[in-house]
């Protein structure tokens, strides 16, 4: 249940009117919290419906001088990064600046269960809501995910599983969390965080106020910086305490005993064992049964543009990972797959590598795929570092290329290691292209 912020009566400014931002001003509306928006697109048309939905006002584009007269709290979507111009100008009038997690954290009654990392964020935290919601245990998975945290606040639930970008974390200070993990840490965001420094340091906020820590013990940068009461451990190696992973067997073990068969869940590759046992570990926090809740993963059926695959045409098996926006991503999935193919493995990738350096998937490239067709911004590069690389213009056309090169037997993986949105509206719509275009060979 949701909670009054304060009895004293504050001015905010909401930055940003997309799904985050109208959740803020929803939050605030019910809050009766005095509030006004601002969103820094200067010839953005604000729909009849916003304005009809909060009485209050809207500026959009470069703000007066005299904005931040009168106002204590800027509240910021993830997408405006907080040394944004107007947002320093504001913080040097005194402005408290944060984010809506942090409005959440001060609101919500809940337990929390906090998953952040460069990938996989999205598969443990609706995998952790199925646990939770299977036992009976009512379960909301919000934040970065889909549903808005505030949004959430009014859900009948037990339970917050709160999957967590750096955005939003960059704006949070006093999230509360009984437990939480860092999945990963590989270069992504580097546009906005400009170092992978900073960039970590932003992911390790989500153990500032954090009870239980659920750590890969073979991941030293996952690790807290901060202290916690206690650790879960996870890990692709045969361990007799917490999560292990027994290779020749396929079992998911714990405390050194047999748990859970990947082969009788719906998920694939090594890395998602990773992303079960952690899920295992944080249902664990609540009260959750481990047996029980390793019986629940084997009915979870994971979101879509995951290492799914589409189809298999002429012998040819066609893999979407489209949701593979980073190279950690890509990494990943190479590496994950790598055991349950036969043939060879021809990747389409390339896009807005959003600052990384695609260099550092060569070393992945080599060990593990046979050919790269590469499209977008950035392809140029893959293809470069490549032993076998082609580049096209069209994810169409790589479709077609990898299929040419391809014999019954091989596969077609698209895991781009690049934002979608120099050639497509989103990672979504790059993949609906790409099904399209698989569908269209079958014809």
């Amino acid at each position: 249940m949701e909670t009054m912020l304060s009895t004293h009566v504050q001015n905010y400014v909401v930055a940003g009117l997309g799904k985050t931002g109208l959740a803020c001003a929803r939050y605030l509306s019910r809050q009766n919290m005095a509030f006004k928006i601002w969103d820094t697109r200067t010839d953005y048309i604000v729909p009849a419906a916003v304005r009809e939905a909060f009485a209050v006002d809207i500026h959009c584009g470069e703000v007066p001088g005299d904005y931040w007269d009168n106002v204590d709290v800027l509240v910021l979507s993830p997408g405006i990064a907080p040394d944004f111009p107007a947002v320093e100008v504001a913080r040097s009038r005194g402005v408290e600046i944060l984010g809506d997690i942090e409005l959440f954290a001060r609101a919500s009654t809940n337990p929390v269960l906090g998953i952040t990392g460069s990938n996989g964020k999205t598969t443990v935290t609706l995998l952790t809501a199925h646990i939770l919601n299977t036992l009976g245990i009512k379960a909301v998975a919000a934040g970065n995910v889909g549903l808005p945290a505030l949004d959430s606040l009014v859900q009948d639930s037990d339970v917050t599983v709160l999957e967590l970008s750096s955005f939003q974390l960059e704006t949070t200070t006093s999230l509360e969390v009984a437990a939480a993990t860092i999945l990963n840490v590989s270069a992504d965001h580097l546009d906005r965080h400009h170092t992978l420094n900073a960039y970590a340091a932003a992911k390790q906020r989500i153990f500032k106020h954090c009870a239980v820590a659920v750590v890969n013990q073979q991941l030293t940068e996952t690790m807290p910086q901060e202290p916690v009461q206690r650790y879960i451990e996870t890990g692709l190696c045969m361990s007799e305490t917490g999560f292990g992973w027994d290779n020749e067997s396929g079992l998911i073990t714990f405390n050194g005993q047999g748990l859970l068969a990947l082969r009788d869940t719906a998920l694939v590759g090594l890395h998602n064992v990773l992303n079960i046992q952690t899920a295992l570990a944080l249902v664990s926090v609540v009260g959750a049964d481990i047996y029980a809740a390793a019986a629940a993963v084997r009915t979870f059926t994971p979101a879509p543009h995951r290492c799914t695959k589409i189809a298999e045409v002429a012998g040819v098996c066609f893999i979407d990972d489209s949701k593979a926006t980073n190279i950690g991503a890509t990494q990943a999935a190479l590496q994950g797959l790598s055991d349950t193919l036969q043939g060879r493995l021809i990747l389409i990738a390339g896009g807005d590598a959003k600052g990384a350096d695609l260099n550092a998937l060569k070393a992945t490239l080599d060990e593990y795929v046979d050919a790269v067709v590469a499209i977008g911004r950035d392809g140029h590069v893959l293809c470069q570092i490549a032993a076998h690389g082609y580049y096209v213009e069209s994810l169409e056309q790589a479709v077609a290329k990898s299929f040419s090169l391809a014999e019954p037997g091989d596969t077609v993986l698209l895991s781009p290691a690049c934002a979608s949105l120099d050639m497509f509206s989103s990672y979504q719509h790059r993949a609906e292209v790409f099904s399209k275009a698989v569908k269209e060979l079958a014809a």
